[in-house]
């Protein structure tokens, strides 16, 4: 995850640096191709390349706002999962705490059972960061096979899916009828789990418009083609004034930057995929352990 504006300019480099070199080897070929046949051979009107530039631009800049709001929203997503498990493993402790909440024959072990509810759902945030890294069918610690194995969850099925069936079912078989409040209140969690999750899959399982991105990319490499064919070499001084080459960076920069707009969008638009640019779903993962092991811990 990019954390800080040097981290950022190290990973901008990374993706900026193959569009510099091959549109500078690209741009010195046609300007050389141009002072060999003759200056100005096959220059086009610098109006229509203004007016196809200005038309690409508002189309990169509507797709990169589209792929941020794509981002973001996978980043409130994964939000809402850590207010949702922090709020519903503090109230496993406290519900668990008090033996009228559960039917007398319930009543054993309800911090081993407390426990055991919060091992099941450290186990089902590991398992949906998972699956949005495409790994469905990871490979379990002794400890995590031990705990599905006692809940009888399918390693078949749909594993989160499963967790959250083991976790309904232990609260549904334990609270007491009298304590039908406290038992709404956990089942709303578990509703909210499901809702999260439907919302990661729905961003996971849905492509950003394939074919829109590749209409994208053909329209800017089609106009990083014509750049040199808009702008020329500049004459500034004369021809032996040097000045022409100003050319050469002028296309460079502007290449590298309609080049570098499309790929940051391509990867903006996939925020669950493990690059730089991608929501920081393993770091979020990580801390919403930590909090479900500092309430475990009071038990």
């Amino acid at each position: 995850m990019i954390k800080t504006e040097k981290q950022g300019l190290v990973e901008l480099a990374k993706i900026t640096a193959p569009f510099i070199i091959v549109t500078t080897i690209y741009t010195v070929i046609v300007l050389g191709l141009e002072e060999y046949l003759g200056d100005h051979i096959y220059k086009i009107s610098g109006q229509i390349g203004s007016v196809f530039g200005l038309a690409v631009a508002f189309f990169l800049g509507f797709r990169m706002n589209s792929a941020y709001d794509r981002w973001w929203e996978a980043r409130k997503i994964f939000g809402e999962l850590t207010n949702n498990t922090r709020s519903f493993v503090t109230k496993i402790y406290a519900y668990y705490g008090n033996e009228s909440h559960f039917k007398e024959t319930e009543q054993t072990d309800l911090r081993l059972k407390a426990k055991k509810t919060i091992d099941l759902s450290i186990l089902f945030i590991r398992q949906l960061k998972n699956e949005m890294h495409n790994n469905h069918k990871p490979t379990f610690s002794e400890e995590s096979s031990q705990l599905l194995s006692e809940f009888d969850i399918n390693q078949e099925n749909k594993i989160s899916n499963e967790i959250l069936v083991a976790i309904t079912k232990t609260i549904e078989d334990s609270f007491a009828f009298t304590a039908r409040i406290e038992k709404g209140d956990l089942m709303q969690h578990i509703n909210r789990f499901y809702d999260i999750q439907g919302k990661a899959e729905r961003i996971k399982n849905t492509p950003f418009l394939m074919i829109y991105s590749a209409f994208t990319r053909i329209i800017v490499y089609f106009y990083v083609l014509l750049i040199p064919l808009f702008i020329g070499d500049i004459d500034l001084g004369g021809e032996n004034s040097g000045f022409e080459f100003l050319a050469i960076p002028i296309m460079v920069i502007i290449s590298t930057v309609f080049l570098t707009i499309n790929k940051l969008a391509n990867l903006h638009g996939e925020p669950f995929s493990e690059n730089k640019t991608s929501v920081s779903i393993d770091e979020i993962c990580k801390t919403i352990e930590q909090n479900c092991r500092e309430i475990k811990d009071k038990l």
